[in-house]
Parts: structure tokens; sequence; C-alpha cells
């Protein structure tokens, strides 16, 4: 299953998801970033509420929102206009290539992507991510994590058996790709809500000195 399938699937009930599981998450997104008024590229399905918070704390700058189709773009902008999201640009791309020059962008938030990407393709996006992102740039990523007690082995086994609710979302461990594709951990928070084993990281770009041991 793609990703551009995942989101289409997932758009039309992905706010109220977001809205009741996982906001307090894109707050901490806001609250936590120190690029605003900069050049920023969300990555997440493209009606997540987060858009509206980060665009909306964003207004001096430029917010992105990377789409992988033109339905999904279709999706965005119907989204955008109803909930009064402005200066939002949308970004086409297919994956995983993104259009950007070399340290463009100053912050790249990353909403439920990596649990919908196959693990053998963290490589090339961690290391695209890297290349479009300035020096001491923020990746902000808010995913399913591995599950540690009853409740969320119970989720993990939902998504895994009904693929209607799930399409495609599983557990992903994302801080062994970190320090290895040039970003230094900042943050790594289990941030549960309802037993689900919601995660959230953050990281900043190295400078290439501190890749090469320099």
């Amino acid at each position: 299953m793609s990703i551009e399938h995942s989101y289409f699937s997932v758009s039309r009930f992905f706010d109220a998801w977001v809205r009741v599981m996982e906001l307090h998450t894109r707050r901490m997104e806001v609250e936590e970033s120190r690029h605003f008024g900069s050049k920023v590229l969300i990555i997440s399905p493209p009606t997540d509420p987060g858009i509206r918070l980060i665009a909306k704390a964003n207004q001096r700058g430029r917010t992105q929102l990377l789409c992988f189709s033109e339905r999904l773009k279709r999706i965005a902008i119907t989204n955008a206009r109803e909930r009064g999201i402005e200066s939002l640009g949308i970004h086409v791309a297919p994956f995983f290539r993104l259009r950007f020059v070399d340290g463009e962008l100053a912050a790249v938030y990353a909403n439920c992507f990596f649990d919908f990407c196959k693990e053998q393709d963290f490589a090339l996006i961690f290391d695209e991510i890297w290349r479009v992102l300035k020096v001491k740039g923020s990746l902000h990523m808010v995913y399913m994590g591995s599950p540690t007690n009853f409740l969320s082995h119970g989720w993990t086994w939902a998504f895994r058996r009904l693929n209607f609710l799930s399409q495609g979302c599983h557990p992903v461990s994302i801080g062994p790709y970190l320090s290895r594709h040039g970003f230094l951990l900042q943050k790594d928070l289990f941030v549960e809500r309802l037993g689900f084993p919601l995660r959230y990281t953050y990281a900043e770009k190295q400078e290439k000195l501190a890749l090469l041991g320099g």
C-alpha cells in the first residue's frame, strides 16, 4: 500500500482522530519550535488539524505542506479553505524527492508519516530531510511507537488485523536512525493517549564537521 493511498483513505476521519488522540503533540511542536518566521515544511495527511496550528504560528514565515499527488493536493486545498488556513503553500512531489534546494528549510514537521512508510525507505527519507534542512534546523516527528503495555499491544494488534482502520499505519522505532543520518536527538517522549503507543521525537540537523567527527 502506498502512502498516497493511505493518506487519501485516512483523510476522511483524520481530523477527528487527531483531535481526540494527538492534538497535544501538535501543540508541543508549536511550543518548542524556534524557527517560526522562516520556511518550514509539514509532512502529514492533508486533513491534519496540526497544519492549522503550525501555519498560524508561522504567519511571518512560509509554511509548505507536502502532498504526494494532485488528489491529495485537492483535499488539502479544501481543508485549508474550510479551516480558514491562510498562507499555506502546497508542495506536490512524488515519494520521496523534495523539490527544495540544500539548506532551504528551517524545520520539518513529520506527523503520522514514518509509521505509514516502509522501514527500508527510512535511510532515503532521513538523508533527503537532512539535505533540505539548514544547519541546526529541526525535525519534529509524531508517530506510532513500539507497544509497551497491554493496551498499546491491543492497539498494535488491532491496527495489524483491521487494515480498514489503520490503512497501513504500524509501530516504528526512529531513534536508531537519527545519529547515523546526521541528526542530534533533542527530545524523545512516550505520549500515549487512551493506551495508543504515541511518540514525539525532536532532533536537529548537525553540522558536517560533527558528522565527520571533527
